[in-house]
């Protein structure tokens, strides 16, 4: 699998969750070292970063990351499905209580 499968198969599983809106965040220069993936669950913003087994964030991922971590989002890195459902599990069971 290609790090653009994964990020459709995350994509694909957020939009089946109730009040949530997201979407893959097109590459270009503009969004350079913005997560892969965008969107919104329960009002709380969510940034998330696909990578495949083995890779890491660059320097400018992660400090874009943090960015939105501080502003209050549900961030992380990915390497699976499995991966970012946890990460975006705990953040909503964390925030606001949503299991």
């Amino acid at each position: 699998m290609n790090e653009a499968t994964l990020n459709k198969k995350v994509v694909a599983w957020l939009k089946t969750l109730p009040n949530t809106h997201a979407y893959k965040r097109l590459g270009g220069h503009a969004n350079k070292g913005e997560p892969d993936v965008t969107g919104c669950s329960h009002g709380i913003r969510i940034e998330l970063e696909g990578k495949l087994p083995g890779n890491k964030v660059t320097p400018l991922q992660a400090k874009k990351l943090r960015n939105w971590e501080a502003a209050g989002a549900i961030t992380g890195v990915y390497h699976s499905l499995e991966e970012a459902q946890q990460i975006v599990k705990k953040g909503l069971i964390c925030l606001i209580n949503i299991p």
